[in-house]
């Protein structure tokens, strides 16, 4: 009777350890729209706070040009996009985080692809300090609301995800 009491409490204890401590957002150590240096495709720097608008909802979606997953996720956001432009006024930003040497495969990738929504590098790899987790594996999804405050994450890729991103999306309307 005493182990399987044990067992109960190491079960219980593994459950808890599991559940989210708290439901609200972790919010990153600096205030949307950031202080980040972008680069553009065509070399220019822009301010983030030129890039990332308040008012609508803002889907930051950070990547690499070697990350399959990442390739997919665009693909998908691609074939999705026009039709989610028609439901939701949202903006959707894809942020490289490649080293200096891949710098002009981000716009080579981008055009190849057909992407329609603007895509930036952060040469400085900024972000990496500003977001919670610190960016730790990409491809990496961060949706703000209209007001900047951050609302969802996630990490990884997986078919039918962007499904989910948009839901979440049309609920901030």
């Amino acid at each position: 009777m005493l182990e399987m009491l044990k067992y109960f409490t190491l079960t219980l204890l593994c459950f808890a350890c599991l559940s989210p401590v708290s439901a609200q957002q972790e919010q990153p150590v600096e205030p949307y729209p950031f202080h980040v240096t972008l680069t553009q495709t065509d070399s220019t720097e822009i301010a983030s706070a030129k890039v990332l608008t308040t008012g609508k909802p803002t889907v930051l979606a950070f990547w690499l040009t070697t990350c399959m997953p990442c390739m997919a996720e665009f693909k998908a956001y691609t074939q999705q996009y026009e039709q989610w432009k028609k439901e939701a006024d949202f903006q959707l930003i894809g942020i490289s985080l490649d080293y200096a040497q891949r710098f002009r495969q981000i716009s080579t990738v981008a055009a190849a692809q057909k992407w329609p929504f603007p895509v930036y590098w952060d040469s400085t790899r900024a972000f990496k300090s500003l977001m919670p987790g610190g960016l730790n594996g990409v491809p990496q999804v961060f949706l703000f609301d209209k007001k900047g405050t951050l609302v969802w994450q996630h990490k990884g890729f997986y078919p039918g995800m962007e499904g989910e991103l948009f839901s979440k999306v049309k609920e901030l309307r």
